[in-house]
């Protein structure tokens, strides 16, 4: 036992007594609470440092103390340590910037799922979007892929926000686990990339790959304490079950990943319009024609065969139609010349003057572009 001598405040049987005094063996908890009650200032044991010398706590005001365990031997008061945040700074930033990147993921596959939803064109830089985010691994169940990544994506950048704002202290194990199941998806679906479709290019597909690993990577930063065992138990269990999740669930769904889809073909075959066209969709053809349109599409597209169906049958006698793969698709197959041409980038796509309009469009809004480019004399 260490015997000192301190003046300032001394504990004496659970009170706060002034003077100078003879301490044996003292030795103060971890946390000590000193509390002001009826006047009289107390604490709950072991020697309390008050933070201003010779003066009253103010009545009902409790004072957090950390630490002190020992006097320092001059000056009488004891030391204590105050309470603060341990979080380091790096830590907040990672989370925050986990939060805009993942936040960026988001508003990408809001996008995608609302295009998907409402069956309009995607902007694509690239050749190749609207065929892979119009295939079968677009969608699980009927519901969109994109849409699971949007809730996960929305998910993380939330709590990666919340997490950062509380110095990183909550919410770390979601942030990882989150940008686990991110980074997991992203690289089961660039396999399928890659493999399933050689030579096609999706920005969109890439953007969110890019923005995926990146939220693992700062979530992994964030979440690092110096314990890699710590840090890695939860994606090195969380990926294989995502993967094993996607696999079992594109198979039953009838997707294969199996190397035989290298030999498939599909055999061109006309999809039936079986809508009756009303006078003013026959009228637009007569438009269109007018004007040189053409509508660019495939036979297994079914945003094509969603706009012939808007005109009806017997619109199509004389409807503007290019198809782009006349003689069947297979893997590596070429467009027809007169779509290379075009630059058609995904289907369909309706070219007026010059002019490419991509997705599939209402009557009114045709018939809106078409009347730009029509003459008076047109109208005779």
């Amino acid at each position: 036992a260490r015997v000192s001598e301190a003046k300032g405040f001394m504990m004496d049987g659970g009170r706060v007594r002034v003077g100078r005094s003879r301490v044996v063996g003292v030795k103060a908890p971890r946390r000590r609470v000193a509390r002001s009650v009826g006047g009289r200032t107390e604490a709950a044991g072991g020697l309390a440092p008050l933070p201003a010398r010779g003066r009253a706590l103010p009545r009902g005001r409790t004072v957090v103390l950390r630490g002190a365990g020992r006097d320092s031997g001059s000056g009488g008061s004891g030391s204590a340590e105050r309470t603060s945040s341990d979080s380091p700074s790096s830590s907040s930033a990672a989370l925050k910037l986990a939060a805009l990147a993942s936040g960026a993921g988001a508003l990408e596959t809001a996008y995608l799922t609302a295009s998907k939803l409402f069956s309009s064109a995607v902007f694509c830089p690239t050749n190749g979007c609207e065929t892979i985010l119009t295939s079968k691994y677009s969608e699980i169940y009927g519901i969109p892929v994109s849409l699971f990544g949007f809730l996960t994506y929305a998910g993380v950048s939330y709590l990666s926000w919340v997490a950062a704002s509380e110095g990183g202290r909550r919410y770390r194990d979601g942030v990882l686990g989150g940008a686990t199941v991110l980074a997991s998806v992203s690289a089961f679906l660039g396999y399928v990339l890659f493999t399933q479709f050689p030579g096609e290019e999706c920005a969109w597909c890439l953007t969110s790959v890019g923005l995926s690993f990146s939220t693992f990577a700062l979530a992994l930063w964030a979440t690092a304490e110096g314990d890699p065992v710590k840090t890695t138990l939860p994606p090195v269990v969380i990926s294989p079950l995502v993967v094993s999740a996607l696999v079992l669930a594109f198979g039953a769904d009838g997707t294969s990943l199996a190397s035989e889809e290298d030999d498939f073909e599909l055999p061109y075959k006309e999809p039936l319009v079986t809508t009756q066209s009303t006078s003013e969709a026959v009228l637009l053809v007569k438009k269109l024609n007018r004007v040189g349109a053409k509508m660019y599409g495939a036979f297994w597209c079914s945003h094509c065969f969603d706009q012939k169906q808007e005109f009806g049958k017997e619109a199509m006698k004389d409807f503007p139609y290019v198809e782009c793969f006349p003689t069947g698709w297979r893997k590596g197959a070429k467009e027809a010349k007169a779509c290379e041409d075009a630059e058609v980038r995904g289907f369909p796509t309706w070219v007026i003057r010059g002019e490419k309009i991509e997705g599939d469009q209402t009557l009114q809004v045709l018939e809106e572009t078409a009347d730009k480019y029509l003459k008076a004399s047109d109208y005779l």
